[in-house]
């Protein structure tokens, strides 16, 4: 007969999972069991250091010998903060005034990606890590500048250390700059033209290692 899952014991278990591999506290919310639907356990649990905003889902199976495999979705809130200041030393190269938001998306990521992981080790063509990046960039500091050459150049510096993703650039008024966040993206098409001085530019680092203009 199968021995009944111990709930408390693989929340523990994925703490010290967790600990281990990024050098930190995390708070336990709410763990899922495996079941008919899902071969593993679920736990939703979020950094001490941040809050229930930065959560994220660890994983759990017990394998045939016994022993217990985990993997998680940390990396991307814990990468979050060098990754973007190594996108913002590039763009501040080309713009003064910038405001720049990078997510990751959610899910389960590569479990050989914690702590020591540097941002030109995380690329690996078979896997699916790439970045979404919202590029703000005031009015009076995108003048006499050419979006799309500054967004090459911003994707040819990523090229290099191999981060993969897209990046969005708006030109926001300058009077709407202050106060603009990822929130203005939400507007009605009609009221676009309040915030933006014309549409989005975009560019891709994929996963090919190419650049792609859209």
């Amino acid at each position: 007969m199968k021995k009944k899952a111990d709930p408390e014991a693989i929340k523990n278990e994925m703490m010290t999972y967790l600990e281990a591999k990024y050098g930190e506290e995390f708070v336990p919310m709410s763990l899922s069991l495996s079941n008919f639907a899902n071969s593993y356990d679920s736990l939703r649990a979020y950094p001490k250091n941040g809050n229930k905003g930065d959560s994220f889902e660890v994983w759990g199976t017990r394998m045939e010998d016994g022993s217990y495999s985990m993997s998680d979705g940390y990396f991307g809130i814990y990468i979050k903060p060098k990754y973007e200041a190594v996108l913002s030393g590039v763009v501040r190269d080309i713009y003064k005034e910038f405001k720049l938001f990078t997510d990751f998306g959610e899910g389960i990521l590569p479990d050989r990606l914690n702590k020591d992981t540097k941002i030109e080790e995380i690329y690996n063509k078979d896997e699916h890590f790439r970045s979404n990046t919202i590029l703000f960039v005031k009015q009076e500091s995108a003048k006499g500048i050419d979006d799309e050459v500054s967004l090459r150049t911003i994707a040819e510096k990523m090229l290099e250390k191999k981060m993969v993703g897209d990046i969005d650039l708006y030109v926001v008024i300058d009077d709407k700059y202050d106060s603009i966040g990822l929130e203005a993206l939400n507007v009605i098409p009609s009221k676009e033209k309040d915030y933006f001085l014309h549409d989005q530019t975009s560019i891709t680092v994929s996963i090919d290692l190419t650049i792609k203009k859209y």
